[in-house]
């Protein structure tokens, strides 16, 4: 659906907000605002990396860029989808799906919709709406270091098998950040050799954005090694619990089998020595113990447990 979002004061440029495009989009957009059908696959394409587009024909600026999406009851991860911009004169079109509205919703209440309106032009506009898209990374990486942090605290405790897979989740999450901030920074860069026309505010305000996606890669680096280092530690934790088992389970193992030895012995049906009073039982059972007491003496001297 193609809405025209209004601002509070008179504005010189337009603002286009088209969620979830359809067929009837698409057909509206090139018969009235002259888009052409490369551009329109370019729109609909989940899965466009982030990159810049002039087309010199219709003199139409295309700009794709990632947001973080938030871990799901069926993705347990962040992910990353990606929001269009098209800047046609002074006209801007945002492009999104349900999933990535959340980065325009912001801009629906009074306040914000007043100070998109201070804008001089449509690339303010543009920087405006990329610099809180690229906050949005931050946020996420945030958060993902409070559940790492929090899961940091249970390593002097027992892990089990669902902290582990909360753990390769943030993984996974950090991941798909790291790329696309790296995929965005790229475009971010490549947009000082645009044929966009910035005025001096709106290329302060692309420093701007390109400072913040700096920021957060660096954010998702550091991120990266310390949850390496925690899933490194995590993985020794648990051998070491393993071979502690095997070993008490060893040990443990060796010791029984002395008196079921002796037992054996003495429950065959053949002449044995000490076979023939009534306290045979008995000097059976101090020897067995006698010898189970040897054996764990003889392990723990020899650090076995």
């Amino acid at each position: 659906m193609i809405k025209e979002q209004k601002f509070p004061v008179a504005t010189k440029y337009k603002w286009f907000d088209i969620n979830n495009l359809s067929e009837d989009d698409s057909e509206k957009l090139q018969d009235d605002f002259n888009f052409t059908s490369d551009m329109i696959s370019y729109i609909s394409d989940r899965h466009e990396r982030p990159h810049y587009d002039y087309d010199t024909y219709t003199k139409i600026h295309l700009l794709i860029y990632d947001v973080p999406i938030w871990p799901t009851q069926v993705i347990k991860h962040f992910t990353a989808h990606p929001i269009t911009f098209l800047v046609s004169g002074e006209n801007i079109f945002t492009f999104h799906t349900e999933a990535t509205g959340y980065v325009f919703d912001e801009f629906n209440d009074y306040a914000m919709r007043r100070e998109l309106s201070n804008c001089q032009d449509v690339t303010e506009l543009l920087m405006k709406f990329m610099l809180y898209a690229t906050q949005y990374f931050q946020r996420a990486i945030t958060q993902l270091d409070d559940e790492r942090n929090s899961l940091d605290k249970k390593l002097s405790g027992d892990i089990n098998n669902k902290d582990l897979v909360e753990l390769s989740n943030i993984e996974k999450s950090l991941v798909y950040l790291s790329s696309s901030i790296q995929t965005n920074s790229m475009m971010i860069h490549s947009l000082k050799l645009s044929e966009l026309d910035f005025t001096k505010k709106a290329r302060e305000s692309l420093d701007d954005v390109l400072i913040e996606s700096n920021q957060a890669a660096e954010m998702v680096k550091i991120s990266q090694q310390v949850t390496k280092t925690l899933s490194a530690t995590s993985n020794n934790m648990m051998n070491n619990n393993l071979n502690d088992t095997m070993k008490f389970l060893t040990v443990w193992s060796l010791v029984l089998t002395i008196p079921t030895i002796l037992t054996g012995f003495y429950g065959m049906n053949v002449s044995l020595p000490v076979g023939h009073s009534s306290l045979d039982w008995v000097i059976i059972i101090v020897l067995t113990v006698l010898l189970m007491v040897w054996l764990i003496v003889l392990m723990k001297r020899h650090h076995f447990f």
